[in-house]
């Protein structure tokens, strides 16, 4: 259980990673490469753009956690014009699909690093702020952020595999 103050926080986003590493668990290759439109990421896609946002807000941004979590989310080549080695991430390079095996390791990897935070950071913790590149925000903004941001992609997965007859997020 995290601290009081952000408890009910902490289990409804610890449910909705249990949900969406069980969801994505057995799926297969031609399953993990499902989408919505041609011009829309794959599920597979979708699950490590999840994981390696976290990595990068709690780790690049907060300073939280170990080096080597963010880094296995880092690629060789982006497959995507426009973006850099620097910003690119799993979902960034379409040659290389990501199995079921890997997006669980990577969102249980991730959801380590904010599982500590979020045990250990009090309400007042959350004021804390921090400056990157022109900007500056607080350590609540960015939990809140990467939260929106779990909740959102995990929404387009449990459509994309409610809409193939695998069952959704059952949230």
């Amino acid at each position: 259980m995290g601290p009081t103050g952000l408890s009910h926080l902490y289990e409804g986003w610890a449910g909705h990673q249990e949900l969406l590493t069980s969801a994505l668990r057995d799926l297969t290759p031609a399953q993990l490469a499902l989408r919505t439109a041609p011009h829309q990421w794959t599920v597979w896609q979708l699950a490590g753009h999840i994981a390696g946002t976290r990595a990068y807000w709690f780790h690049d941004v907060l300073g939280e956690g170990d080096a080597a979590v963010r880094d296995m989310f880092r690629v060789e080549r982006s497959t995507v014009p426009g973006v850099s080695l620097e910003d690119a991430g799993w979902e960034d390079d379409e040659s290389r699909p990501r199995t079921a095996a890997e997006l669980v390791d990577g969102l249980t990897r991730s959801w380590s690093l904010v599982h500590e935070c979020l045990r250990r950071w009090t309400p007042e913790d959350l004021d804390l702020t921090f400056e990157r590149r022109s900007w500056t925000h607080s350590r609540g903004w960015v939990m809140y952020h990467v939260l929106e941001h779990d909740i959102h992609h995990g929404g387009e997965i449990s459509q994309i595999l409610g809409s193939n007859g695998r069952a959704p997020l059952d949230v």
